[in-house]
């Protein structure tokens, strides 16, 4: 049963990153990088921009696939990586709910993917 909840959640980090990386491109940074107010007025600030943001989706795939790991290797289950997943991802769910009274589409799959970490570990 441990395998199935962490194969959910390697699967659903991989959509979060994912759809990061694409609705953020074309609804955040493509329109904040092509103004030229204030901060955004240089070339680097863009370029920092833009590699920050899609950076960590690519930490959420290197998320992913430790998940998968361990979902597929008893071996690689280490329970604190997991916890550690499971406290980042609800408490970063939660936060995002707050900040944003709900309103961004987020932190739902965050709080999920938090909550079958957790799950994996019962």
């Amino acid at each position: 049963m441990r395998s199935i909840f962490l194969i959910a959640a390697a699967l659903a980090t991989l959509l979060t990153a994912f759809a990061h990386s694409y609705f953020g491109e074309k609804r955040l940074i493509a329109p904040l990088v092509a103004t030229d107010d204030g901060v955004m007025s240089g070339l680097l600030a863009k370029q920092v921009i833009r590699f920050a943001w899609h950076f960590t989706s690519l930490l959420w795939i290197g998320q992913a696939l430790l998940l998968l790991r361990a979902a597929y290797n008893p071996l690689y289950f280490d329970r604190t990586l997991v916890a550690g997943i499971g406290v980042l991802y609800v408490g970063a769910g939660l936060i995002d709910a707050v900040a944003t009274r709900g309103k961004h589409i987020g932190w739902p799959l965050l709080t999920a993917i938090g909550v079958l970490a957790f799950l994996s570990l019962v």
